[in-house]
């Protein structure tokens, strides 16, 4: 919900208000005195919007890099789903489609695709310690800190630092529901404040002082300075509140209720006219009004002229999208098969279909359907497989995967689930861990992959043997590194049968049934 982004985003400290004589708490995380630091460059970009002179020198869609860092407590647990952040992701795209704006994950250049390197209790939980985070910051890339707790206080839900340069959020938050907070974030972010700036603590409502007139100069004081009161003429909306001329008065009254209905509380500007907010602003704290939350025209200007400014130059505009779509095929998954039970319990391969404009796939594998146990196992992979051993006997077990690339994050998974049988699998080479072969069945039009976890560097010769033990492919002396490597065999032109794929080393050999099906 919306509200629930904003209505609580952050109790910073609480203040006493001369003008009311009320004691009342901050409600957002991005506070005031926060937005204050970005209005000389709001100013600017507002003058650019309304001039005309807001002319990216970069191309019709522009594409800008997002780094998010997913935090986890002191012995790096709680850390946030990837797949939310992937949902996450593809809103944000949504939000931000009216500007030809596209975000993009960028990889780190020593952390990766995600940053899981902080596990720090004074990050997850209040970000005190500021120069972890600032190591750890990508330098070409809008920063995303993905944390448990923002600030000290469970009722921030996200804020934008304007002195750090980085949107720091509850992981609740990150969730593809079309919530708002991010995308709400990143508009501070691009120098937006709030439709309501200067009623940040203090909603104005029936109990207000001077109800229903609005007084002259909103409540708050951020430095002392006295904010007017926008008037629904327009006659002040440039020095007032967000200084957006297109957004109407707008006295924080998305706190004082709780849907997307149209306010009727009859709240009168300083002039006695009754005020008419705009319930869907991205920059406002109305609830519940899904797909419906917009940028104003004059907005999409203002976060246009920033990202054309140069103090956005760090953000890289060179990257191409490898796909601007992406569909998920219904029958991704090849194996295991629904339900089945596996060959052996700690070696077992997960294998499915390349799929077109994907360069990643997101695998998930756990004991429950939620994808929400301790035991989840997760990894981020460019391959079309996976071989696992280290899972557990007469146990079942679901997976799932997620076609993506770095822009395309929205497509489907899908999902199977198998249960590992009681059987171990051996091996009389001292340096193979495990090994499997795949797809099995293959076709004989493809090449086989034989997939092998190794624990040691060895050499070893691998062959393709037919039904009469007859050497039918030899892929000869092969050095095998210790972890994971992928071998290709060439079965074109077999003929349909059972054949026996075998590694043979100096210390031992190891074999595995292959199946070629037309």
């Amino acid at each position: 919900m919306k509200k629930q982004i904003l209505v609580a985003l952050a109790l910073l400290f609480t203040m006493t208000f001369s003008a009311t004589g009320q004691t009342t708490q901050e409600a957002c995380g991005t506070t005031p005195e926060a937005q204050l630091l970005s209005f000389d460059r709001l100013k600017e970009n507002i003058d650019k919007a309304e001039n005309g002179t807001a002319v990216s020198d970069r191309s019709a869609v522009q594409y800008v890099p997002i780094h998010f860092h997913i935090v986890g407590n002191g012995d790096g647990s709680g850390k946030h789903r990837e797949s939310s952040i992937l949902d996450q992701l593809c809103d944000l795209n949504e939000a931000y489609a009216p500007m030809e704006i596209r975000f993009y994950l960028r990889a780190h250049p020593t952390y990766g695709l995600f940053d899981y390197s902080i596990n720090n209790d004074n990050v997850y939980a209040g970000q005190s310690n500021i120069f972890l985070m600032a190591n750890r910051r990508h330098n070409n890339a809008l920063n995303v800190f993905v944390v448990n707790q923002a600030f000290d206080d469970n009722s921030v839900l996200a804020y934008y630092s304007p002195q750090d340069d980085w949107v720091v959020s509850r992981k609740d938050q990150i969730n593809g529901t079309f919530n708002g907070t991010l995308q709400h974030e990143v508009g501070h972010f691009f120098s937006l404040a709030h439709t309501f700036f200067g009623y940040e603590n203090n909603s104005f409502g029936p109990g207000s002082v001077g109800w229903p007139v609005a007084p002259i100069t909103a409540p708050y004081h951020p430095n002392g300075l006295n904010i007017p009161t926008e008037r629904q003429n327009g006659s002040n909306c440039g020095s007032a509140a967000d200084k957006i001329c297109d957004t109407p008065p707008d006295y924080n009254f998305g706190l004082l209720q709780s849907n997307c209905a149209a306010y009727g509380a009859g709240a009168k500007d300083p002039l006695g006219t009754i005020v008419d907010p705009t319930e869907t602003n991205f920059m406002g704290y109305f609830s519940g009004c899904g797909t419906n939350y917009h940028f104003s025209p004059l907005q999409q200007g203002v976060i246009l002229s920033d990202l054309a400014s140069p103090l956005r130059n760090y953000l890289d505009n060179t990257f191409s999208p490898a796909a601007t779509s992406i569909t998920t095929p219904s029958n991704l998954l090849m194996g295991p098969d629904d339900s089945d039970t596996t060959e052996y319990y700690d070696e077992v391969l997960l294998d499915w279909q390349p799929v077109t404009g994907a360069t990643m796939y997101l695998l998930e594998v756990d004991i429950n359907a939620f994808f929400n146990s301790p035991q989840r196992q997760v990894f981020i992979l460019t391959g079309t497989s996976k071989l696992l051993t280290n899972l557990t006997a007469n146990k079942k077990y679901n997976w799932r995967v997620r076609p993506f690339n770095e822009y395309v994050t929205c497509a489907e998974s899908r999902e199977k689930s198998f249960r590992t049988s009681l059987t171990s699998s051996t091996t009389d080479i001292q340096e193979l861990d495990k090994w499997a072969v795949a797809p099995n069945p293959a076709s004989a039009s493809s090449d086989v992959r034989v997939l092998i976890h190794a624990s040691n560097t060895f050499d070893a010769v691998v062959r393709v043997l037919d039904a009469t033990g007859r050497s039918v492919l030899q892929l000869g002396n092969q050095t095998i590194p210790a972890g994971e490597t992928t071998l290709y065999l060439p079965v074109n032109g077999l003929a349909e049968g059972l054949y026996v794929v075998a590694i043979q080393s100096g210390s031992g050999s190891a074999t595995r049934k292959l199946t070629i099906a037309r």
